[in-house]
């Protein structure tokens, strides 16, 4: 179709397909609404458009829908509908799929960088601490530039660091399935022993009520005889109506005595919950307290290994870098002596500063990241402990 211009004004308007089109593209979101009967589009502009069978094209792609402009969707509606639209039905039908999988691949990664995150170890999957060597380390890519052996001995250094983070990474997620299930069962038995204290409460108070029952009964009874007693000229203080309301005071300081000792026992079970609860929230603080200590011993030996590497490829360095440029000096070759190292090539000072340099550079991002996960553990048990007595307060209190 040719480009419209408006009468009005010198710019290119939208032509109405394009209009139309995108209205329709803002109905196939529907789709997504699974619980969708009814729908009702009267008034709207897309269902103004008299040269659009709108009906049948949403008859054809909300197959849930059974109500459309207050008119009951029959089968052989739908059939005819889903037969002019069929190739339109499938190019939706596919680009919800591909929606629906990228949606999900999406969930799929958050879930995961949320258990890597969890564990301590995220970014420790790949290469992703080797590559933060180098960053900021403009000494070091300088250096890589003397030839062939140094991009040899770094790619064995790239091998060596990444065989340890792997070794962090697996520890982290096995170290987090232990802390899990740890977690989980603490929280298992907390529910296990509120259940426990609701059904011998629940029992305390079906027994007490049992008794309730007979002693208002009796007291019914013992009631009724004074009130006959009365009725029929005895005397308040003649010795039978004395024996009955002598059996109404000892009713009435049994019962006292009974609501006491069942408040008592519901008392004496909560108290004893409370301070299993305590008890049991400690054992539990000190062994996730210990898990995590020794999860950053462990993670700890592997990055001591970083940095010895890390020192052992800046020496290897120091003895390629400078047989290169001793090489360079004897036979006065410059021509592929890299030109940040041409201005040091008689310093030797200067050389070892930038091999110094690299090193620190890396060893500070080994330093950075074990910095970070230590402080990370820390900041799981506080957080953990803050959520678990608050969730304690609201579920137990």
């Amino acid at each position: 179709m040719g480009e419209v211009w408006s009468e009005d004004e010198d710019t290119m308007a939208t032509p109405p397909s394009t209009q139309l089109s995108s209205a329709i593209t803002e109905i196939d979101r529907f789709r997504f609404m699974f619980n969708l009967r009814v729908l009702n589009l009267e008034g709207n502009p897309v269902a103004q458009n008299m040269d659009f069978p709108l009906s049948e094209y949403i008859i054809t792609l909300l197959p849930n829908l059974h109500y459309y402009e207050y008119t009951f969707i029959k089968s052989e509606m739908r059939e005819k509908a889903q037969i002019r639209f069929c190739r339109e039905l499938r190019e939706v039908e596919y680009m919800q799929e591909k929606e629906i999988q990228a949606r999900e691949s999406q969930a799929r990664e958050q879930s995961e960088a949320k258990r890597l995150a969890s564990s301590f170890v995220d970014h420790l999957d790949g290469n992703q601490l080797f590559d933060s060597f180098w960053r900021d380390d403009a000494d070091g890519r300088v250096l890589m530039l003397v030839g062939q052996q140094a991009q040899e001995l770094a790619e064995e250094y790239e091998k060596d660091v990444f065989e340890l983070t792997q070794e962090i990474y697996k520890l982290g997620l096995k170290r987090f399935v232990e802390r899990d299930e740890e977690i989980r069962d603490f929280m298992d038995n907390l529910q296990d022993g509120q259940k426990e204290l609701q059904t011998l409460g629940q029992r305390e108070i079906e027994d007490f009520l049992q008794y309730k029952d007979r002693v208002f009964e009796e007291a019914r009874i013992t009631l009724r005889l004074l009130e006959q007693n009365v009725m029929h000229g005895d005397d308040e203080d003649s010795l039978e109506n004395l024996k009955l309301s002598d059996i109404m005071d000892k009713l009435n300081v049994h019962f006292e005595d009974a609501l006491n000792d069942m408040w008592l026992v519901l008392m004496s079970q909560e108290l004893h919950l409370h301070e299993t609860i305590e008890e049991s929230t400690t054992n539990f603080h000190r062994k996730i307290s210990d898990m995590m200590s020794k999860f950053l011993e462990q993670s700890q030996s592997f990055f001591v290994q970083l940095r010895e590497i890390s020192v052992h490829f800046s020496e290897n360095m120091t003895e390629i870098v400078t047989r290169f440029i001793s090489t360079k000096l004897a036979m006065q070759d410059f021509e592929d002596v890299p030109p940040e190292l041409r201005m040091c090539m008689y310093d030797r000072d200067a050389i070892l500063n930038l091999i110094a340099g690299m090193k620190d550079a890396h060893t500070f991002r080994i330093d950075e990241r074990e910095d970070r996960m230590a402080t990370r553990s820390k900041e799981f048990i506080d957080n953990m402990v803050n959520k678990l007595n608050k969730h304690i307060l609201l579920k137990f209190c």
